[in-house]
């Protein structure tokens, strides 16, 4: 049962979602909702796991044990693609991250077929880009750089990593 709190918290929402003025964040958790493609596909990385890779990258120790946590992985992207170039990070991303090994499932196609102004993400991952060329109820752009951020039009999936 949802507590009168939570229900107008709930109905805010709605009302804001469903007059074009709510926008959504979706973080690294979300990519874990995908299809896998076979059996043997590697897990998605969350952030700390992704901070691990850069920090090991980064200073040659392993933090595996006991678990470190970060307070900013960005940064720690950052300062590998300032040590060891873009190429670099690019090629660490796409060890991490099976992007081709999953498949959108039902829970992205769901949240892309509400009218959100515009989703925000931090994933590497084009999960969220291939749903969008199913969803026929709206149309997404995808914003890979301030170029595209000037040119798009509403809705847009903003990839803030890039």
């Amino acid at each position: 049962m949802i507590s009168t709190c939570n229900k107008k918290f709930l109905d805010t929402i709605a009302d804001r979602l469903f007059t074009n003025h709510a926008a959504i964040m979706i973080g690294a958790g979300f990519s874990k909702n995908a299809i896998s493609n076979n059996s043997t596909s590697k897990k998605f990385p969350d952030w700390n796991e992704l901070g691990n890779i850069f920090y090991t990258e980064l200073y040659g120790k392993d933090t595996t044990s006991p678990k470190k946590e970060y307070l900013n992985v960005l940064k720690l992207a950052e300062e590998v693609e300032a040590t060891f170039g873009r190429s670099k990070l690019d090629d660490i991303l796409k060890k991490s991250i099976p992007d081709k090994e999953y498949e959108p499932s039902s829970i992205h196609k769901k949240l892309l077929e509400l009218p959100w102004v515009d989703i925000f993400t931090t994933n590497y991952d084009t999960l969220l880009e291939r749903t969008a060329k199913h969803i026929f109820n709206r149309k997404y752009t995808t914003v890979n750089s301030k170029d595209d951020l000037i040119k798009a039009t509403k809705s847009r999936i903003i990839k803030l990593h890039v």
